[in-house]
Parts: structure tokens; C-alpha cells; sequence
């Protein structure tokens, strides 16, 4: 029987692209003002579409804004650090989502943060920013993850053709 591969590679394929988009995220100031301009520049514009990138709740490296703000900061630097944490508590095989409310809980202290601020009651910070992304960022590999090995197990498992011919 042919050991299946594909959550490993779904595995390294997330992981990878999670510390490429947290290297942009770095990059972005580190490379403003010098010789690559233009690379931070396509940076900046890059994740703008992702970012409202507010100068005044963005942390700064040489004095140039991360390419997001300080709460995206913690949201991809906080999936990052799940994804990397993934394997020592789950199999990369497991297709097995957490329960919904462990996510809705996680999405509910960003809205409660965005909310209090919005409406007067309490001002955030960039320590409630932080801490409330870096929480969402780190329960969301435990989703996607294994929701994604899941799909390509439904996918690309096909039924076995000898257990359906009668051989």
C-alpha cells in the first residue's frame, strides 16, 4: 500500500507560505529608504489590500511602518507560530476540526476589541490589538489546516476499484 503524502506536503506548503507573508510583512520597512524602494513599495501595496496599514497602530523598524498594522501583525506572526506548533499536538493527518466555538470565541475578542474602541467604552491598545490577533492567528491553523487535508483526502482518495468489482 502507497504511503499517503499529501498532508505532510499540505503541511510544508502552509508553512511556507506563512513565513513568506511574515517575511513580507518584515520586509517591507526593512527595505524602505534604501536601494530596493520599489521592493518595499510593491510590499506596502501588496498588503494594503489586506491592511488599512494606520501609521499611528503600526509597529515601526528603523522608523518605517510593518508593512501591516500592529492587530494583522499578530494575526499572521500568531498563525505562523501555530502552524509551527501544529504537529506537536495534532497529526498531520487529522482531518478532525476543533470545536466552532473555540474560533468564535477567538474572533469574538477582536470584535469585542474593535467594538469597545469604536463605540467610546474603552480605548484599545496596541497590547489588546496584540494580544487578540495573536489569539485568533493561533487557533486558525488547527482549522485550516486539517480542513485542508481533509479536502484533498475527500478529493483525491478514490474508492478502491478491487472492493467495488468483487475481486
Amino acid at each position: 500500500m502507497e504511503k499517503v503524502r499529501y498532508p505532510k506536503i499540505i503541511y510544508l506548503t502552509i508553512l511556507l507560505l506563512s513565513v513568506l507573508w511574515c517575511g513580507g510583512v518584515i520586509l517591507a520597512p526593512v527595505l524602505a529608504g534604501g536601494h530596493y524602494n520599489y521592493v518595499s513599495d510593491f510590499l506596502y501595496s501588496f498588503y494594503a489590500k489586506s491592511c488599512h496599514q494606520l501609521e499611528d497602530r503600526s509597529l515601526t523598524i528603523g522608523g518605517y511602518a510593518l508593512g501591516v498594522c500592529s492587530r494583522c501583525t499578530a494575526i499572521y506572526f500568531g498563525f505562523l507560530m501555530g502552524t509551527i506548533f501544529y504537529p506537536f499536538f495534532k497529526l498531520l493527518r487529522n482531518t478532525e476540526l476543533p470545536s466552532l466555538w473555540i474560533i468564535v470565541a477567538a474572533a469574538g475578542l477582536v470584535f469585542l476589541d474593535v467594538i469597545t474602541d469604536v463605540t467610546g467604552i474603552h480605548k484599545n491598545t496596541f497590547v489588546t490589538r496584540e494580544i487578540t490577533g495573536a489569539v485568533l492567528g493561533l487557533v486558525l491553523p488547527f482549522y485550516i489546516i486539517p480542513g485542508t487535508v481533509l479536502v484533498f483526502h475527500e478529493y483525491f482518495n478514490l474508492p478502491d476499484k478491487s472492493a467495488s468489482s468483487g475481486v
